[in-house]
């Protein structure tokens, strides 16, 4: 309603991502970023096993020696497997490890039995970071080290901004699979931040199959230009969903407004 805030940046860093695949499998997915300087590699994927985590991190930091890496779990552990596979992981380096169990409770746990065993790795709150007052409470209970946030489940660019400050810890700015259109509500958010001390997870509609804009928002050198996208009617109308599902968000944007222009009243 109100336009993104002004940027603070031009640019805005973002990460590679290294889905669940074999090692052998890992130099291909890398080449298809340009210029990578840190990497996400997901684990704790169902029906596969820490060893196998081990093995992709562990090939990744191959292909990569001195770029940054950090894993990303989705809640895929439980407290113990979390704990025994991040101590084994700790040696390739990892700047941080996202969301290795479900709960803000266990994270907390997770954080204070690595560092009670000395392990060098924080731990970042992401699907614990869904409502607004969720960060808060990762930030009263000591369970993250820094926290993972979208722009469009936290409220939009303004109202995250407003719950990172309230939270008080470091943010890494991501996405879900979004066009170009919501990755650039994400850069916006990545660049009014008054620091963004981590490479962001912005750096996903090169998995799309296509693009409602003409200009994808896709990374070169590991950085994203921070600009407005515009959507191309000739591509949205050749995108466009199924008439059920057109409806059903429809329906739901009417209702999120006529409760928005209730409580304006």
């Amino acid at each position: 309603w109100q336009g993104f805030p002004e940027p603070l940046r031009t640019s805005v860093p973002v990460n590679a991502t290294v889905p669940a695949v074999e090692p052998a499998d890992v130099p291909a997915v890398l080449a298809r970023f340009d210029g990578p300087q840190t990497v996400k590699v997901k684990v704790a994927e169902a029906g596969q096993d820490p060893e196998q985590d081990v093995a992709r991190v562990a090939a990744v930091r191959e292909v990569l020696p001195d770029a940054a890496l950090r894993v990303d779990a989705n809640g895929g552990w439980d407290r113990d497997t979390a704990v025994e596979t991040l101590t084994r992981l700790a040696g390739y380096r990892l700047q941080y490890a996202e969301q290795p169990v479900p709960d803000i409770a266990g994270l907390r746990q997770v954080r204070l039995e690595l560092a009670r065993r000395g392990v060098p790795v924080p731990v970042a709150a992401d699907e614990s970071v869904r409502k607004e007052s969720d960060p808060l409470q990762v930030a009263r209970e000591d369970a993250a080290d820094l926290i993972v946030v979208k722009a469009q489940p936290l409220g939009g660019v303004r109202r995250a901004l407003e719950v990172v400050a309230a939270a008080g810890l470091p943010a890494v700015v991501s996405s879900a699979l979004d066009s170009s259109v919501g990755i650039s509500a994400g850069v916006a958010l990545a660049a009014a931040l008054p620091e963004l001390p981590y490479a962001c997870g912005l750096g996903t509609v090169a998995l799309l199959a296509a693009d409602v804009a003409r200009d994808s928002l896709v990374p070169a050198g590991g950085m994203l230009p921070v600009c407005r996208v515009q959507a191309d009617p000739e591509l949205l109308e050749r995108h466009q969903a199924a008439p059920d599902r057109t409806d059903w968000w429809v329906s739901r944007l009417t209702r999120t407004y006529r409760h928005l222009a209730s409580l304006r009243r």
